[in-house]
């Protein structure tokens, strides 16, 4: 779950006509934490970000991400306060080379399986769905 700086970081890449691509599991493996992250989707999407959903029952567990053809960063770290301050957490920054060609041949394949989330989907979901992730996303500095 990103704080406000990432969450920030993230929309205004997209508002300069970077393309941001997050792959996420369609279903969690815990259901405070799944609420919680899905309380962001509302402002990620209308920023642009493109969110595909990985069918369950699959739980997407990796951390990276590449930039452009030359750049990769993964690790086990997710991008939160708690693993970027409080737990060891370890990332490897790689440029060019065969992991960057791999991480993106392994989002062609995530495209190909998952759908893509759209704002209009999201916005029609029952209240009490919204009420739910909303009410997690106040737990999420507690996880």
């Amino acid at each position: 779950m990103p704080d406000e700086a990432l969450l920030a970081a993230i929309t205004s890449a997209v508002y300069r006509g970077v393309l941001v691509e997050l792959f996420v599991g369609e279903e969690a493996d815990q259901l405070l934490v799944g609420h919680a992250q899905r309380s962001y989707y509302q402002s990620l999407l209308e920023a642009g970000v493109v969110v595909h959903l990985y069918p369950a029952p699959t739980v997407l567990h990796g951390k990276y991400l590449t930039v452009d053809d030359r750049v990769a960063l993964i690790g086990s770290s997710n991008m939160d306060f708690r693993s970027f301050a409080l737990t060891y957490e370890i990332m490897l920054l790689a440029f060019g080379g065969d992991l960057v060609r791999d991480l993106q041949a392994n989002d062609a394949a995530y495209r190909v399986a998952s759908r893509e989330l759209t704002l209009q989907e999201w916005a029609g979901r029952p209240w009490h769905e919204r009420y739910l992730d909303n009410v997690c996303r106040l737990t999420a500095a507690l996880m």
